[in-house]
Order: C-alpha cells, then sequence, then structure tokens
C-alpha cells in the first residue's frame, strides 16, 4: 500500500495504511468483545434465573478468533503482493 510521509519532530515517519486499518479493526474488536461480554453475561443470567457458566463466555474467545482472522488475512495479502506465492502442501 502506499505510504504517507508525515514530519514529526524532524523526522520522517513513514506510515503504512493498511496496516493502520487493520489495527483500528483489531482494536474494535477488542473493545466490542470487553463490552459485549458483560451484557450478555447479564442477560443469560436473567434469562437462567440462577448463575452459571454457558456460551455467553465464548464471546472472548470469538473476539480472538476474529482477530487471529483479520490478521491471517493481512498476513496473506502482504504475502502476495510480494510475490512470494509457494504451492505448499
Amino acid at each position: 500500500m502506499v505510504q504517507k510521509e508525515k514530519n514529526k519532530g524532524g523526522r520522517i515517519v513513514k506510515i503504512n495504511k493498511k496496516k493502520f486499518i487493520i489495527r483500528i479493526l483489531e482494536l474494535l474488536v477488542i473493545i466490542a468483545t470487553i463490552i459485549l461480554t458483560p451484557i450478555a453475561i447479564k442477560y443469560a443470567t436473567a434469562t437462567r434465573e440462577y448463575e452459571a457458566v454457558g456460551g455467553e463466555y465464548f464471546i472472548l474467545l470469538l473476539g480472538l478468533v476474529i482477530i487471529m482472522i483479520i490478521e491471517t488475512i493481512y498476513e496473506e495479502s502482504k504475502t502476495k503482493k510480494k510475490g512470494n506465492n509457494r504451492n505448499e502442501y
């Protein structure tokens, strides 16, 4: 992706726009996971009418899986862009 240059304190800083967007998406997933988990736990407890451990805790793992998928897609697109396509089985 095209890199922008900014002058910061006399230095030239290169910003990879695609990587920046990926990091923001990952941060949004983390924030959503942190917000949704307690809400899901309260809702499940109210629905069951007793406290138990169930699928609502899977939201934490789901957030991690989404971040791993985003990171894998980014790495694969970076590899394909460099032309390092190998036929690995």
